[in-house]
């Protein structure tokens, strides 16, 4: 049991620490600082309960929204047991908070990532960042676990999911698609989305290019280019049949125009910075779209084109075509 004397002596020494701490708009705390405008009423003891100091956020920083945290996936890993992260781009860099965690990209699959633990049972939690070329970054929180119950991750897979948890949250998506890191440069999403629905509303001026399969078509419309050097390809997607098309990835490489049989594939991915709109990801039977897709621009070197590929979710209506440098030359700008 506490005595009125050593209430005393800790009441003393609260306000002596007071005088330390900062306010927002009062600046520093002086002793003669009325205990009241720190604490609760009832401190410092209510039902034999010690009550904390409540100091104001401090008026000089900045709050942190919701919005602009970016998830983290749990993983766990095993000193004896390795796990695989699959992406859907080619891994650039990696960062592990702990030297537990060693990690290898294959020389030959660089969008897998074969991670372990390098000390059996280390104690706590660490975390591990990952880089793809595409532009995003991976944000991962890991423990140790002798008997991991995941071994391999497909992490294009876990979209669905991120855009539904993110939105729960109020949170940005862990795949990172608000925030684009590139060599290029970063590149703000409001600021994508304000110049792909203008090139959307630019007319027409491309004619028969594109690519078809089936009962379904893509055919380029216009090209369009903003201040920040981004390129918008308006895209028309047409679906003849009447059974729904789902869009599983659009992608676009870098490749060589003519290659000898046998000779390995010379390719590179360009980073998809956008696909507007960015929540329509299908068509119904018999349903036109328009897609837009913002991309990083340059020329290309003698010899290459650049491809774009249209994959449909669980089917087989591919569509693939190329564009050659003398159709990226007639980019128009944004108005």
């Amino acid at each position: 049991m506490n005595s009125p004397s050593s209430k005393s002596g800790f009441r003393s020494k609260l306000m002596l620490w007071a005088g330390m701490l900062v306010v927002a708009g009062g600046g520093l705390v002086s002793a003669q600082t009325p205990l009241d405008s720190l604490v609760p009423d009832s401190f410092p003891f209510a039902d034999g309960v010690l009550r904390p100091v409540v100091i104001k956020p401090h008026p000089f920083l900045l709050p942190l929204a919701r919005v602009s945290v970016q998830g983290s996936y749990p993983l766990e890993l095993s000193f004896t047991k390795t796990t695989h992260l699959v992406f859907p781009s080619k891994i650039k860099d990696f960062d592990a908070g702990s030297g537990s965690i060693v990690a290898m990209v294959p020389e030959t699959i660089l969008n897998v990532l074969r991670v372990k633990s390098d000390t059996r049972g280390f104690l706590g939690e660490t975390n591990m960042t990952v880089f793809t070329e595409d532009g995003r970054l991976y944000s991962f929180l890991v423990r140790y676990n002798e008997h991991p119950e995941v071994f391999t991750v497909v992490m294009a897979r876990n979209e669905a999911v991120d855009r539904q948890t993110t939105e729960e949250l109020g949170i940005a998506p862990g795949a990172g698609r608000h925030a684009y890191v590139l060599p290029e440069g970063t590149f703000n999403q409001a600021h994508l989305i304000s110049n792909a629905r203008a090139a959307g509303n630019q007319r027409n001026f491309i004619r028969r290019l594109g690519g078809r399969t089936e009962d379904f078509s893509v055919r380029l419309k216009g090209l369009f280019l903003d201040s920040q050097q981004v390129m918008y390809l308006k895209l028309e997607l047409k679906n003849r049949s009447y059974m729904p098309y789902h869009i599983d990835f659009i992608k676009l490489f870098v490749r060589d125009r003519n290659t000898v049989k046998r000779m390995a594939l010379q390719q590179e991915e360009v980073p998809l910075l956008l696909s507007y709109p960015v929540e329509v990801t299908h068509l119904n039977g018999a349903q036109r779209l328009e897609k837009v897709l913002a991309i990083p621009f340059k020329t290309l070197s003698e010899g290459k084109v650049l491809e774009i590929e249209v994959y449909e979710k669980s089917g087989g209506r591919h569509v693939t075509f190329q564009l050659t440098n003398r159709t990226l030359l007639e980019v128009k700008p944004i108005f």
